[in-house]
């Protein structure tokens, strides 16, 4: 018997070692996607979400509405299913409020995690929330998820006495994808500015999804995960710009490029651990682009955080959000 790796030749030793190589890094992304969807299940407080729209409608004050209008709807029906929750505070410390955008890279929307759980949490500190459910999947189109936070806005804008709140220094809170959408929106271009309503008074990104490119251009080495990353950045890009332009459409999400000098002050936050969103390839990216255009801005990355987390309960990301409406001042 042979112990010395290299005692049956050079190209057996490459493939042992190749061999050793995928099974450890295919052990190793199991178990982070494993503790991944555990830290989402124990940190997203989805108990906290369903309890608070409970009290609402308990009080007769669950609001749940259409964004678009009924001839709108009838005339494009993959706009039938976006639509917007209220979530009123009960002591609202003043009349401005925040739009939670949920992740769900495009294929879906996480209301569940990362919707109606932020928007409980910003109740309990006075603060006016709606949580957008928009286009996605085979719903989705080309910025498709953009123009439905922009009709979304103006739907506000036209009704601020009958849901008592202002436009003035509103906030957007994107999780993953939902921070692909918020970024985006904030800039001038598939922006605010096409759609009558005023510049967010700040963004707020949790874990986003920043830099929509392949596996070549920001190499991993864990092969599994760079997959993964092809996978979810293709996906993204297919469900909202169509299999043709798939290439193009990643070059086009990527958020860096729409920073301009007035872009909105940005508290940014994500997680070490994260295998779907790595903060390596995407918040880190996002922050020098921050830095460099001279956007006021803060980045807070917690060692060992993974993906999904939402609020970041019994994480350490917890208080994530308090430190956000304090920066929001």
């Amino acid at each position: 018997m042979h112990f010395y790796l290299f005692a049956e030749g050079f190209a057996q030793a490459l493939r042992t070692i190749l061999l050793v190589y995928l099974i450890l890094t295919f052990m190793f992304t199991v178990y982070s996607m494993a503790r991944m969807y555990w830290c989402a299940h124990v940190g997203s407080d989805v108990k906290g979400g369903k309890e608070r729209m409970r009290q609402l409608r308990k009080a007769g004050r669950f609001v749940q509405m259409p964004v678009y209008s009924m001839e709108e709807m009838a005339k494009e029906k993959h706009k039938r299913d976006v639509r917007m929750v209220y979530f009123p505070a009960d002591n609202p410390r003043d009349k401005r409020f925040v739009i939670v955008l949920p992740g769900g890279g495009y294929a879906r929307v996480c209301t569940r995690h990362e919707g109606y759980p932020v928007a409980a949490e910003l109740n309990k500190m006075g603060i006016n929330a709606f949580v957008l459910e928009y286009r996605a999947g085979r719903d989705c189109a080309p910025f498709g998820p953009m123009e439905d936070l922009g009709i979304a806005l103006r739907f506000i804008q036209d009704n601020t006495d009958k849901f008592d709140v202002v436009m003035d220094d509103y906030g957007l809170i994107g999780f993953s994808a939902g921070g692909n959408v918020a970024g985006i929106f904030s800039s001038h271009k598939f922006g605010y500015l096409d759609y009558q309503v005023p510049r967010p008074g700040i963004l707020v990104l949790g874990y986003p999804w920043t830099c929509v490119n392949d596996w070549l251009s920001h190499p991993y080495w864990n092969i599994w995960i760079g997959l993964l990353g092809v996978w979810l950045s293709n996906r993204g890009s297919y469900h909202m710009f169509g299999l043709r332009h798939i290439k193009k459409g990643r070059q086009m999400l990527d958020v860096q490029k729409y920073i301009e000098a007035d872009y909105p002050k940005t508290f940014m936050f994500s997680g070490s651990w994260d295998v779907l969103v790595p903060a390596s390839r995407h918040a880190d990216v996002f922050d020098e682009a921050l830095t460099r255009a001279g956007v006021e801005h803060k980045y807070e990355k917690y060692f060992g955080v993974p993906h999904g987390i939402g609020l970041g309960k019994r994480t350490k990301a917890q208080g994530w959000l308090e430190r956000a409406v304090e920066y929001w001042g």
